[in-house]
């Protein structure tokens, strides 16, 4: 299964535990918000609207693709070449059904892109007022660290959430590694209720 080693036993500082607070709860923290006007990036393979879990609530695409060294921006509505931006949306959708959810299609068929098209949407999402993005995907690329950087502390600095995927292999994966952003970890773990995140 796939794992992540910024939360291995020993990457992890050892902290004393808090005990659970018997009146936090689901229904408290989240105080019968249902995502109303929150704007939520899905920075992946596409949405597609038709499929039930979306019910063909996309407020906005953005497909960016790069041709000739040049980025090219597609603002028509979109399909999802491969169902992995679907499946985020519609887990986004189940715990927040009134956002106003985005797609930002940056990755093909194979769950796979450029690094610098990958920048660009997140760029598009900053620049376009999002307040979550969801990112469940990075880069290994060194050359890209100091870019993916500037634009999750830009994203920071503007109250803009980022949650992204921690590589699922033992290598440094961006934005996942920097402190301005959530980043969640994949496990093996047979229990719902346990998450990995930083």
């Amino acid at each position: 299964p796939a794992w992540s080693w910024q939360f291995s036993s020993e990457s992890l500082p050892d902290l004393p535990r808090i005990e659970p607070l018997d009146d936090v709860s689901p229904e408290w923290a989240w105080g019968g918000s249902s995502g109303a006007g929150v704007r939520v990036a899905v920075i992946d393979s596409g949405i597609d609207a038709g499929h039930p879990a979306i019910d063909g609530r996309v407020s906005g695409y953005v497909e960016i693709t790069e041709a000739n060294g040049e980025l090219v921006y597609d603002e028509t509505p979109h399909d999802d070449s491969c169902g992995h931006g679907t499946a985020c949306a519609g887990i986004i959708r189940s715990v927040a059904p009134d956002c106003d959810l985005y797609s930002i299609k940056v990755l093909g068929s194979a769950m796979t892109g450029r690094g610098t098209v990958f920048a660009a949407g997140l760029r598009w999402a900053i620049e376009h007022g999002m307040q979550v993005c969801n990112l469940s995907l990075g880069t290994t690329n060194r050359d890209l660290l100091v870019a993916f950087h500037e634009i999750a502390d830009v994203a920071y600095f503007r109250r803009i959430i980022l949650v992204t995927a921690a590589n699922n292999m033992p290598v440094p994966s961006y934005p996942s590694i920097f402190a301005s952003v959530m980043s969640v970890a994949a496990h093996d773990i047979r229990d719902p209720n346990i998450f990995f995140y930083n």
